[in-house]
């Protein structure tokens, strides 16, 4: 998968960098505007993670992220200077659960647990390719940038027997940087409607990770936008925490919902 995408890069830079650009494309390049805005990324977890010894297999829905949610804002900016853009993204949730495995009357045993994720990117594109075609416009970027992944978990146990009460805690913390390619493709007609398509590629010194993203929007005169979608996030991580294994190989997969205002 990640071999395709790179190759699938390389191929739109062949094709389209050299290729002549009409006057009207050259002039719509140059305006400059600035977009922000936020979206819900309503996805589900798969894969498997690795602390210490112990490995568990990751399958968790949309709607146990819902139940458990304690707090979450996803967010985005985006500039654009002529055939030049800067993107920035952020993501953070935390999502909490206690349950109680078993109780008597004289014995119980409760297990907390806690997760939480910041997701941060930023990039520069440069426009290598537009098009107009009479009431529509086409444009590729090609970007660079880089993401940084923050993954934070926490396990509490207490015990009690008898009156008397035990507890025992167990937790991983870590983050990294990768450094990140990435391809998108846009087209966009006057009446409003438009869709786009997004592939990048990164890869750190322990991890790796690629995202893929579908995305339909529509754009009113006051140039406010709506937009909805698909995302696939996958993220690779192995690390080392005070002597034990932490590895993480997870996706992320699920529809988004957005809004934004450009000015």
């Amino acid at each position: 998968m990640l071999k395709k995408i790179f190759l699938l890069f390389v191929s739109l830079f062949v094709l389209f960098v050299g290729a002549p650009v009409n006057v009207a494309a050259q002039e719509a390049a140059q305006e400059n505007w600035t977009e922000v805005g936020m979206y819900a990324f309503m996805f589900g977890i798969e894969g498997d993670a690795t602390l210490g010894n112990v490995t568990s297999d990751v399958d968790v829905s949309l709607n146990d992220i819902l139940d458990n949610l304690d707090i979450g804002f996803m967010g985005f900016v985006e500039h654009r200077r002529g055939k030049w853009s800067f993107i920035g993204d952020v993501a953070y949730m935390k999502l909490s659960a206690e349950e109680t495995r078993s109780r008597t009357s004289v014995s119980s045993l409760t297990l907390d647990a806690e997760f939480e994720q910041t997701l941060a990117e930023a990039f520069v594109g440069y426009r290598v390719f537009e098009q107009n075609q009479g009431k529509s416009q086409f444009g590729i970027d090609l970007l660079g940038g880089a993401r940084y992944n923050e993954l934070a978990f926490e396990l509490d146990t207490r015990a009690s027997l008898l009156g008397l009460t035990s507890s025992a805690s167990r937790n991983a913390e870590e983050d990294w940087v990768d450094g990140v390619v990435a391809a998108r493709v846009q087209y966009g007609h006057e009446n409003g409607w438009g869709v786009s398509a997004w592939a990048d590629i990164g890869d750190g010194s322990d991890s790796s990770s690629y995202q893929l993203m579908g995305i339909v929007s529509y754009r009113f005169k006051n140039n406010i936008r709506v937009f909805g979608g698909y995302r696939l996030y996958h993220l690779e991580y192995t690390g080392d925490i005070g002597g034990r294994r932490f590895d993480v190989d997870l996706d992320y997969t699920g529809p988004m919902l957005g809004v934004s205002y450009r000015f």
